[in-house]
């Protein structure tokens, strides 16, 4: 059951948070084409950050996978940090290049925003397989709940700054969610740490 709620859960918050967006914020945000591009925008964001960090999901969910079987979880994190450096690195890059070098025509804030989500999102990913291959199923459906939350609320608080407002809140709350991503992470392998 739990996988199956890891498997779909985050993406059932995810629409049903950019729907709630879009339903209340197209009244508000002017012109009303904005509340659009914010949901085109997230998709890209959603679905480029998933092919981006595909293939490290793949070869560290084997790794971390092997190394629990192993008994050898004090290597699991300095792994991890290698990883992420990799990751949020590359994806900054790759980020960076194409929303400066494809997209001319937008603002510098609305450019920023999708960097800085894209880059979190790809963290996102990368944690989440780490969180899955601990077994923390429900801490991971309640981090997506809670973030997805936030986004609701502050993109609509923000939403009167139109589309970089609507951004800014999806931005807000997955740095939420990545900063406790890290942080369940964190705790999990000191608590290791000092059992040994």
């Amino acid at each position: 059951a739990y996988a199956g709620i890891i498997g779909s859960g985050p993406w059932v918050f995810s629409i049903v948070g950019i729907l709630l967006i879009g339903l209340f914020s197209a009244s508000v945000v002017v012109p009303s084409f904005l509340v659009t591009q914010f949901q085109t925008s997230v998709t890209y964001l959603v679905a480029s950050s998933l092919i981006l960090t595909g293939l490290v999901q793949l070869a560290f969910t084997r790794f971390v996978s092997d190394r629990l079987f192993e008994k050898k979880k004090d290597v699991i994190l300095p792994n991890l940090h290698g990883l992420m450096l990799i990751v949020v690195g590359g994806a900054g890059l790759v980020g960076t290049l194409c929303l400066f070098l494809l997209l001319p025509g937008q603002g510098l804030v609305y450019r920023l925003l999708m960097l800085a989500g894209f880059v979190l999102m790809c963290g996102v990913w990368v944690l989440t397989i780490l969180l899955s291959g601990m077994k923390r199923y429900k801490a991971i459906v309640g981090l997506f709940a809670l973030a997805y939350a936030l986004i609701v609320i502050s993109a609509l608080w923000l939403r009167a700054y139109g589309l970089e407002g609507l951004l800014g809140g999806f931005v807000f709350g997955n740095f939420v969610l990545l900063a406790g991503m890290w942080v369940l992470t964190v705790r999990e392998f000191s608590l290791e740490q000092q059992l040994i």
